[in-house]
């Protein structure tokens, strides 16, 4: 895997095709991604904030202890599209109606993202901060929010069959009830 630091990436991104790259502190804010095809692709330290994603496809690609604001993730490409976020802060973003069937989201902060009408079937959100994030008419079918805390969903509005949840945490399916625990 080529590893592409700050300098160098302005070359990378005149190809439509991006395979095996690791893009490690680059500073991606307001680029356009659009109509691009990133295959097994690391993103490690990178700032994709306001990054434009119409039509990309994300295969395979990972992004490590990046800052990502204001992404539309629901505008990209809807085949073969598969990513996970390790140690990120994700905000604002959106997962509208997306396929996210074991997406991984671990030890991230994600904070006022919508994720309505997104199927999560087997995703793992671990030990993730999920504070204002929107969680309605979702699939979290064997889902896994094992230590993620902060978060609001109502059962009544999304689908939680063998969905893991911390005990210390479970008040965020509480919420919609108006009740205080102590």
């Amino acid at each position: 895997m080529q590893k592409i630091t700050d300098l160098q990436f302005q070359s990378i991104l005149e190809q439509d095709d991006i395979s095996d790259i690791h893009f490690v502190w680059v500073n991606f804010s307001n680029h356009n991604f659009s109509f691009k095809i990133f295959s097994s692709c690391h993103f490690e330290k990178c700032n994709l904030s306001n990054v434009v994603l119409k039509n990309t496809t994300l295969n395979d690609v990972t992004f490590i202890n990046c800052k990502i604001l204001g992404l539309k993730f629901s505008d990209m490409s809807k085949l073969l599209s598969h990513f996970q976020f390790h140690d990120s802060q994700l905000s604002l973003c959106t997962f509208f109606g997306l396929n996210l069937k074991g997406t991984i989201f671990q030890d991230c902060k994600i904070l006022e993202c919508n994720f309505t009408n997104a199927y999560l079937e087997n995703a793992v959100f671990e030990y993730c901060d999920l504070e204002k994030s929107i969680f309605l008419w979702c699939n979290f079918k064997n889902a896994n929010l094992i230590w993620s805390h902060s978060f609001s969903i109502n059962p009544e509005n999304n689908k939680l069959h063998k969905t893991k949840f911390s005990r210390e945490y479970c008040e965020g399916l509480l919420h919609h009830l108006d009740i205080k625990l102590n």
